[in-house]
């Protein structure tokens, strides 16, 4: 199944009609899976005949967080940013320039040692690392 019928079949399955809009949101997501976006960036991303505004891109997106379709993370700026939720759980390489992610594979969780000594008992977790890709140094220079 590929990954548009899957959260179709996912937000089917919760009861959410699946409206022209909420599929050219998701499709604006789906089309980019290596960035981190924000509701500007969808807003933008868009097609260019599409008349969604910015509170309506915003609702949606907060609907695909409640139903696990979408993760979210704050930048450095405080900026609300959003990509498609996977089950696999990684930690992000994030540029701060054009908001690329590099996935890394969440292993050898150094802190569990750290956690027992102090009787802490953990819950979940995430890993983002901040910088600038390669393409967005290359520019620059």
């Amino acid at each position: 199944m590929d990954a548009h019928a899957e959260i179709y079949a996912k937000l089917r399955a919760k009861g959410l009609r699946i409206t022209s809009q909420k599929k050219k949101i998701l499709d604006v997501f789906l089309a980019n899976p290596d960035r981190m976006l924000s509701v500007h960036d969808v807003h933008t991303l868009l097609p260019e005949d599409t008349s969604i505004d910015n509170a309506t891109v915003y609702r949606n997106i907060q609907k695909f967080l409640d139903f696990g379709i979408l993760e979210s993370m704050n930048d450095e700026q405080g900026v609300n940013r959003y990509t498609v939720y996977e089950r696999d759980h990684h930690h992000y390489l994030i540029c701060t320039e054009c908001g690329k992610i590099i996935k890394i594979p969440c292993e050898g969780q150094y802190w569990h040692t750290h956690a027992q000594e102090n009787n802490f008992h953990e819950t979940h977790h995430r890993l983002e690392v901040y910088g600038k890709c390669a393409e967005c140094i290359t520019q620059h220079h």
